[in-house]
């Protein structure tokens, strides 16, 4: 290869990496805001964040607000966004009763930890997480 070729290829090709990052960066938010101590980060934040169109900061604050799957999490800030209202999330049990308990303990205690945290899935509305750190605690 000639060495015009050679320096028109390598030319285009820092042009195009250019294009890329600049591109890449463009899309990024300027700023990582964390939640408002004021609002304690709560539903007045996550609208913030949706209506500023940081959607998956709006997603992980409601998230971790309301225990929310991803897909209805992402579903309500798509919803304020649009000008909707925030979800009512119904509130689970305290703690599972005495005998899912006692069954899950004693699931624990034979080395069936798995067990457990699926019976306390099925007896509470709790996410996986939330049945580990149940089960863990026995």
């Amino acid at each position: 290869m000639s060495e015009g070729v050679q320096f028109a290829l390598l030319a285009g090709l820092a042009v195009l990496l250019l294009v890329f990052v600049l591109r890449r960066a463009a899309g990024r938010p300027r700023e990582l805001v964390a939640p408002d101590p004021a609002t304690g980060g709560g539903q007045a934040e996550v609208l913030r964040l949706a209506r500023a169109g940081r959607t998956v900061e709006a997603v992980k604050l409601l998230r971790q607000q309301t225990g929310l799957p991803l897909l209805e999490a992402k579903q309500a800030v798509d919803a304020l966004r649009a000008g909707g209202t925030l979800p009512v999330v119904p509130a689970g049990p305290a703690d599972p009763d005495g005998e899912v308990r006692a069954e899950a303990t004693r699931l624990v205690r034979t080395g069936k930890k798995i067990h457990a945290v699926k019976l306390v899935r099925e007896h509470t509305s709790w996410s996986l997480a939330e049945a580990k750190r149940y089960v863990d605690r026995l």
